[in-house]
């Protein structure tokens, strides 16, 4: 049994609000306090907190990447599902070098920037296709396989790499219609991720030119959980993802 409650109450306010670090110490005692005994959401927390308290591998470039994406990295780590919808690329978790580096290349111009952050994108899919991983559910714009962008030989290989991840037992790819996410008013690429400790809600990570947006009340999430299952309704289903991928190989000629 641990000791009592954390002692002052503005220390308690300040963990609530993301203000101040916990310990597992601490954690303990506030679970204590909230009367949180469920085994395996008490595991969970843990693993949370001691995870947070290891240098992590994007460490070495954390002031380049901002205090958003870091967040963000930290939720896809240990994330459960992962649900991603790109607008108008294939998702960053499913890009090769070449491609992910002609994208980060419409934003930014220094070129050991733009090396760094294809370096981090090609990290964060090792980490999500090995073994033991999250679950992946992609969702590729037809859109996105039939742009000219970023030249045939980049958009071969790319689709040629959607069809070998597409046998992934923890992949599911599909493609939805040309225009299908701007009939449904969804103008941003976003993400949901769902974390292990299942009473809290999906996270939806929106991108935007500025700073990221984090939605993580059910309230708030709910419009693009329901987006991303609408989406996928109108999408092939996974089984006809490989016909959609070798079309748009098709589509581009021979090499």
């Amino acid at each position: 049994m641990h000791s009592q409650v954390l002692p002052h109450e503005p220390a308690v306010c300040g963990i609530e609000c993301g203000q101040i670090g916990v310990t597992e110490d601490d954690l303990h005692r506030l679970l204590e306090m909230y009367a949180l005994t469920e085994p395996h959401q008490l595991e969970a927390l843990v693993r949370f907190v001691r995870h947070l308290s290891q240098p992590q591998w994007w460490h070495d470039d954390r002031t380049v990447l901002g205090g958003s994406l870091c967040s963000y990295l930290i939720l896809e780590s240990l994330a459960q599902h992962i649900r991603t919808y790109e607008v108008r690329f294939v998702p960053g978790l499913l890009q090769t070098p070449a491609y992910a580096e002609a994208v980060i290349r419409l934003r930014y111009t220094d070129t050991a920037e733009i090396d760094r952050r294809v370096r981090v994108r090609m990290q964060r899919q090792k980490e999500i296709l090995r073994g033991r991983a999250p679950r992946l559910w992609a969702l590729v714009d037809k859109a996105a396989l039939s742009e000219a962008f970023p030249g045939k030989k980049v958009m071969r290989e790319q689709i040629e790499f959607l069809r070998q991840v597409s046998w992934l037992p923890s992949v599911s790819l599909q493609v939805p219609p040309s225009g299908v996410g701007g009939r449904r008013g969804i103008g941003n690429s976003f993400s949901i991720l769902r974390q292990t400790i299942t009473k809290l809600s999906d996270v939806v990570y929106i991108e935007h030119i500025g700073d990221p947006l984090f939605l993580d009340t059910t309230a708030a999430s709910d419009p693009y959980r329901q987006a991303m299952e609408e989406l996928a309704l109108k999408a092939g289903k996974p089984a006809d993802t490989m016909a959609e991928l070798d079309d748009a190989l098709a589509s581009l000629g021979k090499p």
